[in-house]
């Protein structure tokens, strides 16, 4: 979710540091092998992003839908002029003004990803925790099937949606009653291109699609997209060596 570019302004803290400070949210395999259930719902629901950019590899992933938040986006960490903000979510008990909030239903569709615990903590430490974003445990809705279907409010409340435990990033401090930033065309291009690739719901596509984004940056479209094909290119030539 957050840029590289920031993470490497960031003290780093090891592995082991990260995954302290997470609440448990996984569960122990018959090795003794601590597995993490998280969920994405910003840039890193695109597999190239979790694969090339922060250089972990899932153990498993599915769609998922939170319900009780509202995807929004918050500049208060990030330089206006390069990349202006980045995707959080917000319980919809606290967003109840339109300013506050960029989607307006109070379903956040995403990805559901099972991980290592080294892994877990390469998510903590790329995205800045607990500084950028802070974990927090919630409850999400794995779709059925590959690209789902059942998806939505029925799914959910009929019981046709099967609940699971996971953990996912919020800000660490509130963002309510703060008026939101859009994002860059090149962030909230890969979130689009996310939720193509996983087939989220349409009417949660439709809503990312009327997201405005921000003009006048020192990088037309911001740094989000050239950072992440920078990444996927050195991924081929160190594969082809």
């Amino acid at each position: 979710i957050t840029l590289v570019l920031v993470v490497i302004l960031l003290p780093y803290h090891g592995p082991w540091t990260v995954a302290a400070m997470a609440p448990s949210s996984g569960r122990t395999t018959n090795n003794d092998n601590k597995v993490y259930h998280y969920f994405a719902y910003g840039s890193n629901v695109l597999p190239s992003t979790m694969e090339n950019l922060r250089k972990i590899q899932p153990l498993s992933a599915t769609a998922a839908v939170l319900p009780g938040y509202q995807l929004c986006f918050d500049g208060s960490a990030f330089s206006a002029q390069w990349e202006p903000s980045a995707a959080f979510v917000v319980p919809s008990s606290s967003s109840s003004s339109s300013s506050t909030r960029n989607v307006q239903d109070d379903m956040v569709h995403g990805v559901l990803y099972t991980l290592t615990a080294k892994d877990f903590a390469q998510v903590g430490w790329t995205e800045g925790v607990p500084w950028a974003y802070r974990w927090q445990k919630c409850t999400v809705y794995p779709y059925i099937g590959q690209r789902g279907h059942n998806v939505g409010r029925e799914g959910v409340q009929n019981g046709t949606l099967v609940p699971h435990e996971a953990i996912t990033l919020i800000s660490p401090q509130p963002l309510v009653p703060k008026t939101l930033v859009p994002p860059s065309s090149s962030y909230l291009g890969i979130i689009q291109e996310g939720a193509r690739y996983w087939n989220l719901d349409a009417s949660y596509q439709d809503q990312l699609a009327a997201i405005p984004t921000a003009s006048q940056l020192l990088v037309p479209g911001g740094l989000a997209g050239p950072l992440l094909r920078l990444a996927e290119w050195q991924t081929k030539w160190r594969n082809k060596q």
